[in-house]
């Protein structure tokens, strides 16, 4: 068979791969401080927060929040072990799904014990990709790279607080 016609027969197949690699390139882009998606996530809200004095000193308020949240190290230190539980949870579930298809006292249809065993299949691909995605938010994430978002996020901050610095003296006058 050529290669035309393996494409052809799986193609389903060959576009759900594609589906799912596309959601695990986005999740690891966004899970990266330095992400171009979160940056223009945030120049957008930034953006829209100008409509109003309120919405930008909220939008300050969650910037700042932001800003000492990434500069504290065990920020990264926490999400590495939240991603450590997740895999473990996640780890779990499929293995308890696999015991109960495997068992005796649920094998009462098998498309019951196929969807448990897909099922359970997918609980330990999530789980590695949690893994995977811990493991490279610590190991790509170092202390230069975040402090270099925090640089950005403060400038960012600066930039709002000159917006309504601006239209605090212009509505005085």
């Amino acid at each position: 068979m050529d290669a035309w016609g393996h494409l052809v027969q799986h193609r389903e197949e060959i576009g759900w791969a594609a589906l799912f690699g596309l959601l695990f390139a986005l999740a690891f882009e966004l899970l990266n401080p330095a992400s171009h998606i979160r940056a223009k996530i945030r120049q957008w809200n930034n953006r829209w927060s100008e409509h109003s004095n309120y919405l930008i000193a909220r939008r300050i308020e969650e910037l700042e929040k932001y800003k000492k949240q990434l500069a504290d190290v065990r920020w990264q230190y926490l999400f590495a072990l939240q991603m450590v539980f997740l895999t473990l949870f996640s780890l779990c579930v499929g293995s308890a799904s696999w015991v109960m298809a495997e068992t005796a006292l649920f094998r009462i249809h098998p498309s019951v014990v196929e969807a448990m065993q897909r099922f359970s299949s997918c609980c330990f691909g999530a789980g590695g990709g949690l893994a995977l995605i811990g493991f490279t938010h610590t190991w790509r994430d170092t202390p230069e790279k975040v402090q270099a978002v925090v640089r950005k996020v403060g400038l960012e901050i600066e930039g709002l607080q000159k917006v309504l610095k601006a239209r605090s003296t212009s509505s005085t006058e």
